[in-house]
């Protein structure tokens, strides 16, 4: 199965809401389609990220709560691993990537310009949620 991290901007921008890109990778994440790698360090920025006035008016405390506990019980927490320094543009970059790197995630999916401008970390894959969409789609149509 693919492993693939979300960082938070793909998060907060999927969870709990119920449309858009981001929307669906969640539903796809929830189908089974991949595996969610996370990390304390991301949920505790998309608990953050959902506390910000913009959020705060969408989502309600219930909501939030809900989300942070589905992705406790049905993602692959991971710790990040330690070796990954001054590869983003700042500490909170690399501990994304650091997660990926450390549950052996296949894809880093982000909304963020500069880490997509990386390309790939090892193995890693770094994408746009577009990107990772339309990967799963052609993941799906060669299976049948």
């Amino acid at each position: 199965m693919i492993r693939a991290t979300l960082d938070v901007n793909v998060l907060v921008s999927g969870l709990p809401a119920s449309r858009g890109v981001p929307a669906e990778l969640i539903a796809r994440w929830l189908r089974r389609e991949f595996a969610l790698v996370v990390s304390d360090h991301i949920l505790a920025e998309a608990a953050e990220a959902w506390e910000q006035p913009y959020w705060a008016r969408r989502f309600s405390t219930a909501q939030v709560a809900e989300a942070i506990a589905l992705l406790r019980e049905r993602a692959i927490v991971v710790r990040p691993v330690t070796t990954v320094h001054g590869v983003g543009e700042d500490e909170d970059d690399d501990l994304v990537i650091a997660t990926a790197v450390g549950g052996d995630a296949q894809h880093l999916v982000t909304g963020d310009k500069a880490l997509q401008t990386l390309l790939r970390f090892g193995g890693i894959d770094i994408v746009s949620p577009r990107q990772f969409l339309d990967r799963l789609d052609r993941e799906r149509a060669g299976k049948h």
